[in-house]
This record gives structure tokens, C-alpha cells and sequence, in this order.
């Protein structure tokens, strides 16, 4: 997905009320950072990242709250050779959004961006 796929999308998305302007902003800079840091303008299989993201965003400004993945798939999933790089894109979306993303966010942040990692390296 290039990033104006993803604007028409987060922009239908942002149009009818479903996700905040923060989460819109915050997943373009998310987007840029990762475009600039893989030195690609399409990033594979990423569409679900990003719709998970400024939905997940929106979710937690409203106070809203969900459960993460089961354990087990987390402990395997923490065995993935992206953990640096994925805790850094977390570090960065962290530093941009004051309510700070809670452990079951986070953790679904980790199976997504691990696959969009092992399919944009």
C-alpha cells in the first residue's frame, strides 16, 4: 500500500467521525517513517497495519479498551527477528500520542508489523 491508498482510506475513515485527526496525523507520520527508514514508497501487506492503528488510536482516546492476542502467540511472535525495529516504530507512535498505547495495543502493533517487516525488507 502506497501512502495515498492509505490517505483514501484513512480519509473515508476520518470523514464520517470513525477515527480522530491525532490518529489520522499520527499514522501519516508513522507511514513516513517507515516509507524513509525501508526506502520504499509501497509498503507490503501493510493495509492492515494502518487501519488497525488509527482505529486502535481512536479507541484509546475515546477510553475504550480491548483484550490483546492470546499469550501464546505473543510469546511466539516476541521471538521475531524485527523486535528492535518494531519496539522502535512503537517508541516513535508513544512519543506522539500523550494517552500513551497500552500492552494489548502494543501487542497487536507486533503482529502486524511483523508482517509488514518480513514483507518490506
Amino acid at each position: 500500500m502506497n501512502k495515498a491508498e492509505m490517505n483514501q482510506k484513512l480519509d473515508i475513515l476520518k470523514d464520517n467521525k470513525i477515527i480522530t485527526d491525532l490518529a489520522y496525523d499520527i499514522t501519516n507520520e508513522t507511514f513516513d517513517l517507515m516509507s524513509e527508514k525501508y526506502k520504499k514508497t509501497d509498503l507490503s501487506e501493510s493495509d492492515m497495519f494502518w487501519t488497525h492503528m488509527c482505529m486502535a488510536l481512536t479507541r484509546i482516546q475515546c477510553e475504550e479498551s480491548i483484550e490483546g492476542p492470546l499469550e501464546m502467540i505473543m510469546v511466539e511472535i516476541r521471538q521475531t527477528p524485527y523486535k528492535n525495529e518494531i519496539e522502535e516504530i512503537i517508541k516513535f507512535v508513544n512519543n506522539r500520542f500523550p494517552q500513551g498505547i497500552p500492552k494489548e495495543e502494543q501487542d497487536y502493533f507486533y503482529l502486524h508489523l511483523h508482517q509488514v517487516l518480513d514483507k518490506n525488507q
